[in-house]
């Protein structure tokens, strides 16, 4: 603990996509710990609040490694970058001198952290996790942690971790919580937000979706796999690459109604531009789409563990969200369109699912730090 009275908290936050730093942010920001993050994230300094403490670690990434079929664990490859990688971890852990570490997500370091004596939080997400090195971390862990609500847990994992789990929720910065969800055009806008953490939606996916809805203009912000699309706006004198979104689509082979816009800085914005949603069913990106305040489709993308699926499932039974898989070529997308536009509310039911106030957020955060010591 701080001179202050703070607990101090280590955050490892893994590199692939920006999910991971983003919940060392909020957590950082609710002002109560005094957080150190240690991740590979090549740009985790430009995600965090100002002043928090950041020690970078080298990549777990080592060509050629395929990890072999008799192993428990996860991801354990041998050389100097990972013999680096751990000696930084630790480096980090015994400067910081933290009361706790958070790790978000990584089986190997945390089983790391707890051998090396220090109590850790682990974080739980969704997917079949009922492997063994996820069994050995949630046995070991000192406490679990979820950045959802507990109506959106899987009942038969919560009746055998629920007691040990916080479910912490995302903090609701935009006073989302008490709004309804709104919709409105008869030739609606449907603002798709494909992942970050995937090498994007094939066009085929994309064309059988917006032909299943052909009176919907499809605007779609994030990566196509195999497309190079930039903003929507013409191409500067001498620029490479841009384009109008339209013709980016007719390129790509993809129908009149598309319009491809590549990456968007201004997710949140452009999604609340949207008469529905459709959004991989990643955790940031559907907190992106619930804050919308506008109808949602899920649509999972192929993840480890199903981890999209799976929560997509839990969207639709714990708050009537519709979803289709991009890969499922008998995906009822006319349907999903209809359902949502139907039934706005069934947005308003995730963000309650997925957002909490951001003092109960803190609170969560305490309860969940001193069960870890406790």
């Amino acid at each position: 603990m701080t001179g202050g009275g703070r607990r101090r908290v280590l955050y490892y936050a893994h590199q692939h996509g920006s999910g991971h730093v983003r919940h060392a942010a909020n957590l950082a920001g609710t002002g109560a710990f005094s957080v150190t993050v240690v991740t590979a994230h090549p740009a985790a300094g430009d995600m965090l609040p100002a002043g928090t403490r950041l020690v970078p670690l080298p990549t777990d990434l080592v060509d050629g490694h395929v990890q072999p079929a008799r192993s428990p664990l996860h991801h354990t490859p041998a050389g100097p970058v990972i013999r680096a990688r751990f000696a930084a971890l630790f480096a980090a852990a015994q400067e910081a001198e933290p009361d706790v570490c958070v790790v978000d997500v990584s089986v190997e370091a945390a089983l790391f952290l707890r051998l090396a004596g220090y109590p850790v939080i682990h974080r739980r997400m969704h997917g079949d996790r009922t492997d063994p090195a996820h069994e050995l971390v949630y046995a070991e862990a000192d406490r679990l942690i979820a950045h959802y609500g507990v109506t959106l847990e899987d009942p038969a994992w919560q009746a055998v971790h629920g007691a040990r789990t916080t479910h912490l929720g995302v903090p609701d910065v935009t006073g989302r919580l008490g709004a309804a969800a709104t919709t409105g055009a008869a030739r609606p806008r449907v603002g798709v937000i494909t992942g970050t953490g995937g090498g994007g939606v094939s066009t085929a996916a994309l064309a059988r979706a917006a032909a299943a809805v052909p009176h919907a203009t499809w605007d779609v912000y994030g990566p196509v796999a195999g497309v190079e699309a930039t903003a929507a706006r013409p191409a500067a004198d001498g620029e490479a690459g841009a384009g109008e979104p339209a013709d980016v689509a007719r390129a790509a082979g993809l129908p009149g109604n598309v319009r491809l816009h590549g990456w968007a800085p201004d997710v949140p914005v452009r999604a609340a531009e949207a008469d529905v949603v459709v959004v991989s069913a990643g955790h940031n990106a559907s907190v992106d789409a619930a804050r919308s305040g506008r109808p949602v489709v899920l649509a999972p993308e192929p993840r480890p563990f199903a981890e999209q699926l799976f929560f997509a499932r839990a969207a639709e039974r714990a708050a009537g969200v519709p979803w289709c898989a991009w890969e499922d070529p008998d995906a009822d997308w006319s349907g999903a369109v209809e359902r949502a536009l139907a039934d706005p509310s069934a947005a308003d039911r995730l963000a309650a699912a997925l957002l909490v106030d951001p003092a109960e957020y803190r609170r969560r955060w305490e309860d969940a730090v001193e069960a870890a010591l406790a």
